[in-house]
């Protein structure tokens, strides 16, 4: 019976993952400070090959270069241009993906003939050193923007305001700007996100200046929207917005048809359908999450009122003489799976020394297959994040990290995995997950090498304070740890007889403001026969 609730329980955390994983994969908008800084720094270089090229140009490319250039003067000698600063909020970052992917592709149409080709393989070439956004970074910015408002219950016209929750407030987003993400998220089919960002668009329109390199038109919003209405049952609003598009260009592809449709449509709707649909609020009311998952991101609390007496702080030396002068400083979270946080364990220049060995071997994070170790690692976007793991022969730091938490967890180093980094930018995620490999429908799961075992100890080192967002949480046992930098999570996986310990189901939520560096140390179950032999 016991075995058949661990299968049960296993099946439904799986269907969460993949659940999870669906509505929340994409990528995020920088992943860490060192991108911004590389990006900028081409970008002048850019800048001052165009300022050459204007001297050369006819009439429509001179105005082409000059927009471009003044947008990017803009961002360099705005309040918000400083890189640290670009990283730390979504809608700083936003502006920069969207001038350095759609707002180059609108300038490379100028270059791609007669004295601008040259030009062009120039500053291609400094692109792709730079690794600067492709064009389809609005899309990955636009699916940001959904997981931090879902998860973290931003209405969209605060966040298109610049106004998110425990940030300092930035510039707001133009017109052009929440159509761009308004759009995405109806080709994505989030209607009800689309709707309202697009709502937000039209009301822009006319306050704004027209940007001279964006083909967008109000005719272009409109249209979007009246998608968007139609998608959400409210065929009525999508025709009066038909009606509005003909008023502002009679010549709009396909408006006749599409007024002739949906006039066809409501001619074969009840009258009663119809007043309901004009009477439907406008933007619509959007989906928030407000199921376990958000409530433990936000930190609000879940937990039972009343005291829990078997939750404590206290000093632990494990009677080892490394400990006496200095002992651990652990705090028990959670007993039943045992969680602690391990206060002050990394120094601060042990930190910077980390992140500086790390930023040269940061790629996209990996995942490990379910009961596949390591021969099963894929690409994913389950996890947005870059991360790298760290032999100890690259730096002596390294070594002395993985000494300390030896000591610091009285566990056997010898067969832990390198130490992995890994670096979260804004909306930053990892859905939720195991640590352990073994299919606990499959005892005998192969893959797991016999001379190293299964990950029987996480060690989660934050190397960052996050200014907003960035959790885990635990969401089968109600525990959300937030980042303090210097800290550690330390949680058992596995339980005495081997098993995966379900519970220990956990996610690592969006990032909201900020960047968040952690570094993670997977331990093996051999070799620890001394301080946590198995169950006989």
């Amino acid at each position: 019976m016991r075995q058949m609730e661990s299968i049960s329980l296993f099946f439904i955390c799986c269907l969460w993952v993949f659940t999870m994983h669906f509505h929340y994969g994409a990528m995020e908008i920088f992943t860490a400070l060192e991108d911004v800084q590389n990006i900028m720094n081409a970008e002048r270089k850019i800048v001052d090959i165009l300022r050459m090229l204007v001297l050369q140009s006819d009439k429509p490319r001179r105005a082409a270069i000059n927009s471009y250039i003044n947008k990017s003067k803009d961002i360099f000698e705005s309040p918000d241009a400083d890189p640290e600063h670009i990283v730390s909020h979504p809608l700083n970052s936003f502006r920069l993906v969207k001038h350095f992917s759609s707002g180059w592709e609108n300038l490379r149409k100028h270059l791609e003939h007669d004295a601008g080709q040259a030009t062009l393989i120039k500053i291609e070439k400094l692109r792709r050193q730079a690794r600067f956004p492709e064009t389809d970074a609005i899309a990955g910015a636009a699916q940001g923007f959904l997981r931090l408002q879902r998860t973290y219950r931003i209405r969209t016209e605060d966040f298109a305001a610049g106004n998110l929750p425990g940030i300092t407030k930035a510039s707001a987003l133009s017109a052009v700007d929440c159509y761009l993400v308004g759009h995405q998220q109806l080709l994505d089919g989030i209607y009800d996100y689309a709707a309202s960002w697009l709502e937000i668009a039209l009301q822009k329109w006319p306050k704004e200046k027209r940007d001279p390199l964006s083909s967008i038109q109000k005719s272009d919003i409109l249209n979007s929207l009246q998608l968007s209405y139609y998608h959400l049952g409210n065929v009525w609003m999508a025709l009066e917005l038909c009606k509005t598009i003909r008023e502002v260009d009679p010549f709009y592809p396909n408006i006749t048809a599409k007024i002739l449709t949906y006039q066809a449509l409501l001619d074969g709707t009840t009258k009663w359908s119809v007043n309901a649909m004009k009477l439907q609020a406008r933007p619509p009311p959007v989906r928030v999450d407000n199921g376990l998952r958000g409530f433990l991101c936000r930190g609000e609390d879940t937990s039972p009122s009343g005291a829990l007496p078997h939750l404590r702080c206290l000093y632990e030396t494990h009677k080892n003489p490394y400990l006496i002068l200095q002992p651990v400083k652990l705090e028990v979270v959670h007993v039943s799976p045992d969680i602690f946080i391990l206060h002050d364990v990394i120094l601060d220049s042990q930190i910077e020394r980390l992140k500086k060995v790390a930023a040269t071997h940061l790629q996209p994070a990996t995942l490990v297959q379910s009961g596949s170790d390591k021969s099963g690692v894929v690409e994913t976007m389950t996890r947005t994040a870059k991360s790298a793991f760290l032999d100890e022969k690259i730096d002596s730091v390294i070594a002395k990290i993985n000494h300390h938490i030896g000591q610091m967890t009285n566990l056997d180093m010898e067969q832990a995995e390198a130490l992995q980094i890994a670096s979260y930018g804004i909306g930053g995620h990892y859905t939720t997950h195991y640590d352990f490999f073994r299919n606990p429908t499959d005892p005998d799961t192969k893959h797991i090498q016999p001379h190293l075992g299964d990950r029987m100890a996480t060690v989660l080192i934050y190397l960052t304070d996050v200014q907003a967002g960035g959790a885990t949480t635990f969401p089968l046992i109600n525990v959300t740890l937030f980042p303090q930098k210097g800290s550690a999570a330390f949680w058992f996986n596995l339980h005495r007889d081997g098993t995966g310990d379900l519970k220990t189901l956990h996610e690592g939520c969006p990032v909201l403001a900020g960047n968040k560096w952690i570094a993670n140390k997977w331990i093996r179950e051999v070799g620890q026969w001394r301080t946590r032999p198995c169950l006989s």
